[in-house]
């Protein structure tokens, strides 16, 4: 039993009960270790004091937290192009950077060196295990494509839109078993969830090894996406939870290269599954990828999950995290203002309408809603466009064909990585979303004039996956956007990924029909323009981020004060001592 995930029940580096309505608040735990850890990180302790100024607003300070007194009289109207000019104070920001790659770790001399333990294996073990989950999932759906080019369509008889409409179906599967998460995501913990999700996905991807007729494949793939439902916002809940806001670019790109790795990995396998099984004891080659899929892949990806998934800070079933790691990661946490978890008996019903009204009655819901609709729809390849356009060369064999379809993809991982490690690096995520709006649309315009060079044409191919590059930037956002409830997160994320997703599911089958191969003309310009969307939504989005983390500026460090309108705010005098470095810090008589 030692080796199976349970809660850790972690006494705090800090304890907000009171004992006997006493005023004591803060008592921190008498380990040596974690004491010299948390004066390297220098805001070791949160305690919350509740005062009020001269206008009776509530001020929540926190002990030994650099606050950053910032005079915007002087702002320039280029400041709008700062992405985390209120997100990140400049304590956080002015630290110098060593090695190039130490983007990946930002402020890592500030870091202790336990602190920097914890980022090394959260890496190895949570992004690292959800690429192989992205990988595996990705596997078969590319498999599917790949399956139809490769004597699917024969053997079951599919013609005209059958192709697109099966897709359909499956994504309909995913939208309406997603649902329930909004429920389940912030009770019950991941570790579980998850994998038994993956389980129910793994026997339906065998399944499909057997399928018999086009009806049966399509009743295999409805129920093989609906275990696959959670996948997506679950990690990406869970993501949120673990790194702070200029870390989770780049660690979010690792879970979508696993989508592209299963991308190129379907690919290259149906190939050399076709050459070497196709026939052999009577099983076609493409059903054999998806039994080898199924057990090789899919299977030992659901079992690992039981034991690596950790939860979050809050509520830890880590094995492989210390004691000491998971109050580095709460203390984080407080640092970046991220609350990752609340008791169950604090959690409202789900039909409680003050949630439903905090979802749906808030700008920022439907400002992520087309934003990720754009993301979702915006692909130039959907419906198999390249595979389709490479099978009608009668020049290729259908393992040539199955070879080719990995370019795209494999370049698709430079792609993503230029854009999430760039956002990261730069702290700016709105300009690479630009950038690959713009590729994106050079793409779809060169397909849309259709009758160009073959090179021209190549080339328009192989820009296809810009379309997603910048996707890790789009789910960064929103987790930042969220997190200040775990509850509320949970319902928007879903509710999000579920109106986005349920456009993908009927948008396709009007701009991508089967029967439009190989040219797909209505698709690409639809394409384009969502594309095109998507780009210039990107300055609502930073317009609507701007706004929201102003509003949060006291709680990111930074008070924000206009000398020209204002005096300096009376709490600054009274509730903070400015120190030697010029930043403020509370005062201990408080």
């Amino acid at each position: 039993m030692q080796f199976l995930p349970r809660l850790r029940i972690i006494s705090d580096v800090y304890d907000d009960t009171d004992s006997d309505q006493s005023s004591a608040k803060v008592s921190i735990i008498d380990t040596v270790s974690l004491e010299d850890q948390t004066k390297k990180l220098s805001i070791a302790i949160q305690e919350e004091v509740t005062s009020f100024d001269g206008n009776d607003s509530v001020l929540r300070l926190k002990k030994n937290f650099p606050y950053e007194l910032r005079d915007e009289k002087d702002r320039r109207w280029y400041s709008y192009f700062n992405e985390y000019e209120y997100r990140l104070n400049k304590h956080y920001r002015n630290t110098k950077r060593g090695a190039w790659y130490e983007f990946l770790y930002p402020n890592h001399s500030k870091k202790s060196r336990a602190e920097r333990h914890l980022l090394y294996k959260l890496d190895m073990v949570i992004a690292f295990y959800f690429l192989m989950l992205c990988w595996s999932k990705s596997v078969d759906t590319s498999n599917y494509t790949n399956a139809y080019v490769s004597g699917m369509k024969e053997d079951l008889h599919m013609k005209g839109n059958d192709f697109i409409y099966t897709s359909t179906i499956a994504n309909v599967g995913s939208i309406i078993f997603q649902l329930p998460f909004m429920y389940l995501l912030p009770r019950f913990p991941a570790h579980i969830i998850l994998p038994c999700m993956d389980m129910g996905w793994t026997w339906f991807t065998f399944a499909c090894y057997r399928a018999k007729s086009l009806a049966e494949l399509r009743a295999y793939r409805f129920i093989l996406n609906a275990f696959g439902a959670a996948y997506y916002p679950v990690s990406q809940y869970i993501l949120g939870c673990w790194y702070a806001p200029d870390e989770l670019s780049s660690r979010v790109c690792m879970f979508y290269c696993g989508q592209l790795l299963g991308t190129v990995t379907s690919g290259l396998l149906q190939s050399k599954i076709y050459d070497a099984l196709n026939g052999v004891h009577g099983i076609a080659g493409w059903r054999w990828m998806f039994l080898i899929d199924a057990v090789a892949i899919s299977l030992p990806t659901a079992i690992i999950g039981f034991f690596v998934i950790p939860g979050v800070p809050s509520k830890c079933y880590s094995l492989f995290l210390t004691d000491e790691e998971i109050r580095i990661a709460r203390t984080r946490n407080r640092l970046n203002n991220i609350k990752d978890a609340v008791p169950k008996e604090e959690l409202k019903k789900l039909w409680d309408l003050s949630i439903w009204k905090k979802v749906f009655g808030t700008s920022t819901f439907w400002v992520l809603v087309v934003f990720d609709a754009c993301s979702w729809n915006n692909f130039g390849s959907t419906g198999g466009a390249y595979s389709l356009w490479l099978k009608a060369n009668p020049d290729y064999s259908i393992s040539r064909v199955n070879q080719l379809s990995a370019l795209p993809a494999s370049l698709g991982f430079f792609y993503v990585i230029l854009c999430s490690f760039g956002a990261d690096l730069f702290r700016c995520k709105w300009i690479f979303m630009v950038f690959a709006a713009i590729m994106n649309t050079i793409s779809c315009a060169i397909l849309i004039k259709w009758d160009v060079s073959a090179a021209t044409k190549w080339f328009a191919f192989l820009l296809t996956y810009f379309s997603v590059a910048a996707s890790p930037c789009l789910w960064t956002f929103i987790n930042d956007f969220l997190r200040f409830d775990p509850q509320i997160k949970a319902v928007t994320w879903i509710a999000i990924y579920s109106v986005s997703q349920s456009t993908y599911a009927w948008i396709p089958t009007l701009v991508w029909p089967t029967v439009d191969s190989p040219r797909f003309k209505t698709g690409y310009i639809s394409s384009l323009i969502f594309g095109a969307i998507y780009g210039l939504w990107t300055f609502v989005v930073l317009y609507f981020y701007k706004r929201n983390e102003k509003r949060n500026a006291l709680n990111n460090g930074i008070i924000i004060y206009n000398s020209d309108k204002e005096e300096k705010p009376a709490f600054v005098e009274n509730m903070l001592t400015e120190d030697e470095d010029g930043f403020y810090y509370r005062n201990d008589n408080i």
